[in-house]
């Protein structure tokens, strides 16, 4: 038998994952170079740059020539799956999944899933402080910033992302459970920047009930009657006109959004629509999907917050 014939299938894993697990105990924020990658891996220079260049010249659009300097984090985390992968062979991404390092798409959608369920649950327990809301208004003098300050007060994103990541991470087995931790509430707030999770969306209920106290202490302006927009209307105006529109309306909007039009809406349907539709347009599987899943996201916060 050669020596080509005798070689493993690929590098195991084990030795960068051990490694990620010592830098990221405790949930620290870790970062690999490239060439302590390959020395865990245990690969000769030469072969090691051969194979990237290898793959970027099959066209790979996560290896290129830069993988073989480059620093690997969370904020690259798709990058360095795929270094590593190139090594180590298919099994590298369950591999990884399993300790926690990173999450697939599904798991993404998931975790996003969960915060929305906590955050629903929340607005549901909240009994709302008319007289303190009352005094945000008085000092403010504008409901947008009583409105605001009244959600950053009662519901901080942070408790909600850790609360959220906890109760993902405690109904599985990560290998290195405080990381997976942290990683979900970072995707959290990666959802935030980019829009996909908007404070509008998440407390659409408790806004609706706000903006009522509001028009009823002159603060704001009754809602407009569902129709077309004003000639001539701005933006802002446009916004300022979409916030007092009917309630109904919106949950109408939510169901259709959704294509849940005409059905009885119970949470196994909404939580199985809700995965279907982001399966399709995650943002990172469909680069043109990113507005549509903003809308998918604050329809079903909506609609699962007023169940």
């Amino acid at each position: 038998m050669g020596a080509a014939s005798g070689r493993k299938e690929g590098a195991d894993p084990a030795a960068v994952i051990e490694r990620i697990r010592e830098l990221g105990s405790g949930g620290r924020s870790w970062s690999l170079e490239a060439a302590e990658i390959r020395a865990l891996l245990g690969l000769g220079a030469e072969e090691f740059h051969r194979r990237i260049y290898a793959a970027e010249s099959r066209g790979n659009p996560l290896v290129s020539l830069s993988a073989a300097t480059g620093t690997y984090s969370q904020e690259n985390i798709w990058e360095f799956v795929a270094l590593v992968e190139l090594f180590c062979g298919p099994r590298t991404e369950s591999l990884l999944q399993a300790a926690g390092i990173f999450f697939s798409h599904p798991e993404q959608m998931e975790i996003l899933g969960v915060f929305l369920g906590e955050a629903a649950a929340a607005l549901r327990a909240h009994r709302l402080d008319s007289e303190q809301f009352s005094a945000m208004l008085r000092t403010f003098g504008r409901f947008e910033r009583a409105r605001d300050v009244y959600i950053r007060e009662y519901f901080p994103l942070e408790p909600l992302m850790r609360r959220a990541a906890e109760l993902y991470c405690s109904e599985r087995a990560f290998g290195i459970p405080q990381l997976a931790e942290a990683n979900a509430i970072r995707l959290l707030e990666f959802f935030f920047r980019r829009h996909v999770l908007e404070p509008a969306g998440v407390f659409a209920v408790l806004i609706d009930r706000l903006l009522r106290q509001a028009q009823a202490e002159g603060y704001a302006e009754p809602r407009a009657e569902a129709g077309g927009e004003e000639r001539g209307e701005g933006d802002e105006a446009r916004g300022q006109r979409a916030g007092m529109e009917n309630f109904d309306l919106r949950l109408r909007r939510a169901r259709a959004a959704m294509n849940l039009d005409g059905r009885a809406l119970d949470l196994p349907l909404l939580k199985s629509r809700y995965k279907r539709l982001m399966k399709i347009y995650h943002p990172d599987i469909n680069p043109r999907g990113l507005r549509r899943c903003q809308e998918i996201t604050a329809a079903y916060s909506l609609l699962l917050s007023s169940l």
